[in-house]
């Protein structure tokens, strides 16, 4: 007899966070290290590779919807010489340092490339689990379709006397009834958010607890008093996956990749010893920060 595997399957195992995480961080070290590291060409040396020319025909062709002849293709390897002569130049001479500008984008480069690496497509299984974790953000407003007669707050006499005609069957047109008031008389799959931003949040709750089916009220508002008919009502509810699998997905991406920043972000932090020294001020709240620091 063959014994029963335990533990988490391969196929499982290759989706954990925490694998995807750790192969991140490999794959931005040896990145790091191929960058800075040796083997690289001398200051004074500059090899235009094969990838390059091809970067630069790619780059040409979706501008241009086709490839470059030879004399554009020397033209445009001759710019790509003088960038990067002047880019080294600049750099060598310091240009690069205390610009907000230059070190904006350099972060904002890094986080890019994080965001590449974390961007994995999700299966069915993942973007359920997060679907239910995350339940409150997808959930459906309580709908609600009715008409009502309005009448104004000193008329509930009135109001009691309609009431009593629709409740008893009596050939009543409501369209004309009641007091005119510029809101529609009739409401289809309003939603509980809509209901309060015209009436009000005791009225929704009032209105959300009638029964179906029969003119019930008089339910009071800020405008004044309202007889109401409800004829459908729908509970709140989480759709299913397949019905915003787009957005849920969307939603997936960005945690994971924010996840991942965090991460690796953490672990890049922790490769420095961190001081910040505060000049001579008193906060805010009052407190006396002179000659402070916080090492993180």
């Amino acid at each position: 007899m063959k014994e029963r595997s335990s533990g988490v399957g391969p196929a499982r195992w290759l989706r954990e966070p925490l694998l995807h995480f750790l192969v991140l961080g490999v794959a931005l070290f040896v990145l790091f290290q191929v960058a800075s590291g040796p083997g690289q060409p001398g200051d004074d040396e500059l090899v235009v590779t094969v990838g390059q020319i091809d970067h630069i025909v790619e780059i040409f062709s979706k501008v241009r919807q086709r490839p470059p002849s030879h004399e554009e293709l020397d033209g445009l390897i001759d710019d790509y010489i003088l960038e990067e002569v002047l880019y080294r130049e600049a750099v060598a001479m310091g240009l690069d340092e205390n610009d907000t500008i230059i070190r904006r984008r350099l972060r904002q480069k890094l986080e890019f490339l994080v965001d590449d690496f974390a961007a994995t497509q999700p299966d069915d299984e993942q973007l359920l689990a997060f679907l239910e974790e995350n339940r409150g953000l997808y959930r459906d407003d309580s709908t609600i379709s009715f008409e009502h007669v309005f009448f104004q707050q000193d008329a509930e006499k009135e109001a009691a006397e309609l009431l009593t005609g629709l409740r008893g069957g009596a050939l009543i047109d409501v369209s004309t009834a009641g007091d005119s008031l510029p809101l529609p008389r009739r409401f289809d799959v309003a939603t509980e958010s809509d209901v309060s931003a015209l009436y009000g949040d005791p009225f929704r709750e009032n209105l959300f607890g009638r029964e179906i089916g029969s003119w019930t009220g008089p339910i009071v508002s800020p405008f004044g008093l309202h007889l109401v008919f409800v004829s459908e009502r729908i509970k709140s509810r989480i759709p299913e996956l397949s019905e915003i699998r787009d957005t849920v997905e969307r939603d997936w991406l960005s945690a994971r990749r924010r996840t991942a920043q965090e991460t690796l972000f953490d672990q890049l932090r922790s490769r420095y010893e961190i001081t910040v020294e505060l000049t001579e001020w008193v906060g805010d709240n009052g407190a006396d920060m002179a000659n402070a620091a916080m090492p993180q």
